[in-house]
């Protein structure tokens, strides 16, 4: 298990979870995570490694397998990721997530369709508010999709919830490639944090 102190909570770089701050520009003093876990049929053990930064201020995730492809079989056309953070702060708070940005590659051949969605819930709570962009064919071109979630789940007040975020890409057609991988430099997944009193 790896412990990450966070001020502000801020985890960046591949994936980046900001503490966006509220209308009244407030946020827990400090934010920790006790561990990270991940699984999924794009990010394995095998192809999925994260970096911590010397301060401990940034988590960077390495995909090697978030290609949806209608190339090999139908196993294929469908990959995700689900990453549960266990997160500590200070009693009074509650945090959701606001925003969702997400940046890639699609490959979409005519009478065809790739999907980015992203989703979150807390461990023990209802509700799993999710984004999705379509893409249709023909197209070919790198692209980068901010969504805010029309519906919001809070924490708890005074309880500590794991966070779970889950990021699919999905294709159907004849022909048709999304992809969500580290390989590309162009790749990029953020989450905003939106902190208030409780």
């Amino acid at each position: 298990m790896a412990r990450l102190t966070f001020p502000m909570a801020a985890l960046a770089a591949l994936l980046l979870i900001a503490a966006a701050s509220s209308a009244s520009a407030l946020c827990p003093p400090k934010v920790t995570i006790d561990y990270v876990t991940y699984a999924g049929t794009g990010c394995s053990w095998d192809n999925t490694n994260y970096v911590l930064s010397p301060d401990y201020s940034t988590v960077t995730f390495i995909f090697g397998g978030m290609v949806a492809t209608t190339d090999g079989g139908l196993a294929n056309t469908r990959k995700f990721c689900q990453l549960s953070f266990a997160l500590k702060y200070p009693k009074g708070w509650i945090f959701t997530l606001g925003k969702a940005t997400g940046r890639g590659f699609a490959d979409i051949g005519a009478n065809s369709l790739g999907v980015y969605e992203s989703s979150y819930y807390f461990s023990g709570q209802t509700g799993t508010p999710t984004i999705s962009r379509t893409f249709y064919g023909p197209q070919t071109k790198s692209f980068e999709a901010t969504d805010k979630f029309l519906t919001m789940v809070w924490s708890e007040c005074n309880n500590v919830p794991n966070l779970n975020i889950k990021t699919v890409v999905r294709v159907q057609g004849q022909k048709a490639a999304m992809f969500l991988d580290s390989h590309d430099t162009k790749f990029h997944l953020a989450f905003a944090l939106f902190w208030k009193p409780c």
